[in-house]
């Protein structure tokens, strides 16, 4: 879970900066074209962005706000009064209800999708139908709008048959040749899986209307008088959106569609526009880097631990770099529960804390070295009354781990532990 939630973060961060990017500097122009390519790019951009690492000499002197979260931090271990510990997790964990959350949200966004497509296919079937080059009109009835989907159009009998529709069979016919579904098709199965992520449904909407930008150029153009076109829009619109993977010529954005289509065409050069995208890209590699070098600054701690970080911290020689997130990380013989069990064991509540009736958390951080061993073992924050020297003395004397690997070596990997002590 730790994986996907860091993944998750970078994402939203990645995904913020390109939406942001975009709104500031783009979204009044009206080279619509570019926006589009800029929208979709910078989303499949912010996808992959979170897994790639820099090299170090491009972030020298960089300390990462994101990358301070990429040291592995372990269940939380519970220590109570009568000095019978347990592993806080033994029930249902935070992670597994973060699971079952996020699972469960892929359940109902993925069931909402195929409902979406299943209720066209039932309109296709049941619809009379007719092809003209290539492309499928399947007549409505009721008062649906008209909307298109790949290279279906849906659409009333008496629209179509009327003669000064054209226009509104011409703008749909720009979304099928411009292939705009599929855009938003990327967009819905995207929100499946990020479907807590608000940057998604921002990007969607965008990407949608500049979609209807894109057509609704494309008809004026064509168009002898563009106010023919602007009174057929007012004629439809009103209407309501069949379905969050369609176009709907009825698309509630009319305000915003006159004022593009009044607009006049965008002076801003090319090579300001990639600049900009390029700084975006710049500035969301080096905020989402899976940085792997300790933080330069800890929190310090208290007064009673600072001497078990002294004598608990062994003299290494292996000065080579300490990683926070590896390919393979390392593993405690037996697995997490059988680590639980064991510093659950192996700590006990002092009865100097009991008496001082002291309570808190401990937060341990160590390093498991190339051979599996536990070093540098220290406080980052402690209560003292020597519960901090419990923790410590617990993660120094734990068995040799499976160490860690990074493209196939075995590497050293930061790892943090809180501890519970409760008196309650």
């Amino acid at each position: 879970m730790y994986y996907f939630l860091l993944y998750f973060i970078k994402s939203f961060l990645s995904l913020g900066i390109f939406y942001f990017t975009w709104l500031f500097f783009f979204r009044k122009q009206t080279d619509f074209r570019f926006n589009r390519y800029y929208l979709i790019f910078t989303t499949l951009l912010a996808i992959v962005i979170p897994l790639i690492h820099l090299p170090e000499l491009f972030l020298a002197g960089f300390q990462n706000p994101i990358g301070q979260l990429s040291v592995v931090q372990l269940g939380e271990i519970l220590i109570g009064k009568a000095g019978n510990p347990s592993a806080a997790g033994t029930g249902l964990s935070f992670t597994a209800i973060l699971w079952i959350i996020y699972l469960l949200g892929i359940f109902v966004m993925s069931i909402r999708f195929l409902l979406s497509l299943f209720q066209l296919y039932r309109l296709v079937r049941k619809s009379e139908t007719s092809t003209e080059d290539g492309i499928k009109f399947i007549f409505t009835t009721g008062k649906l709008p008209v909307f298109s989907f790949f290279h279906l159009i849906f659409i009333r009998k008496e629209i179509f048959e009327n003669p000064h529709a054209a226009a509104i069979i011409n703008h749909e016919k720009i979304h099928i040749s411009q292939k705009h579904s599929l855009d938003l098709l990327t967009f819905e199965i995207l929100r499946v899986f990020q479907w807590f992520n608000p940057f998604v449904y921002l990007i969607k909407k965008a990407v949608k209307e500049n979609h209807e930008f894109i057509a609704d150029s494309g008809i004026a153009v064509s168009e002898s008088s563009g106010n023919g076109y602007l009174n057929l829009l007012f004629r439809e619109a009103g209407g309501f959106e069949f379905s969050s993977v369609t176009h709907n010529f009825s698309y509630s954005l009319l305000k915003k569609r006159m004022i593009m289509m009044k607009n006049q065409k965008s002076q801003k050069r090319m090579s300001v526009k990639l600049l900009f995208t390029a700084l975006a890209i710049a500035l969301t590699l080096v905020a989402c880097n899976n940085s792997t070098q300790p933080a330069q600054k800890t929190t310090t701690p208290s007064k009673s631990s600072q001497a078990v970080v002294t004598k608990t911290n062994p003299a290494r020689t292996d000065t080579s770099k300490v990683f926070r997130v590896v390919e393979k990380m390392p593993q405690f013989p037996g697995g997490i529960k059988k680590l639980m069990n064991y510093l659950a064991t192996n700590i006990k509540y002092p009865a100097e804390a009991r008496k001082a009736k002291v309570q808190g958390n401990v937060f341990v951080n160590f390093i498991i070295e190339k051979d599996g061993s536990v070093s540098h073992v220290k406080v980052l924050r402690g209560i003292g009354h020597g519960c901090d020297k419990e923790a410590v003395n617990a993660v120094k004397n734990m068995p040799r781990w499976i160490p860690g690997e990074q493209k196939g070596n075995p590497v050293r990997v930061y790892y943090n532990l809180p501890v519970k002590f409760s008196l309650q």
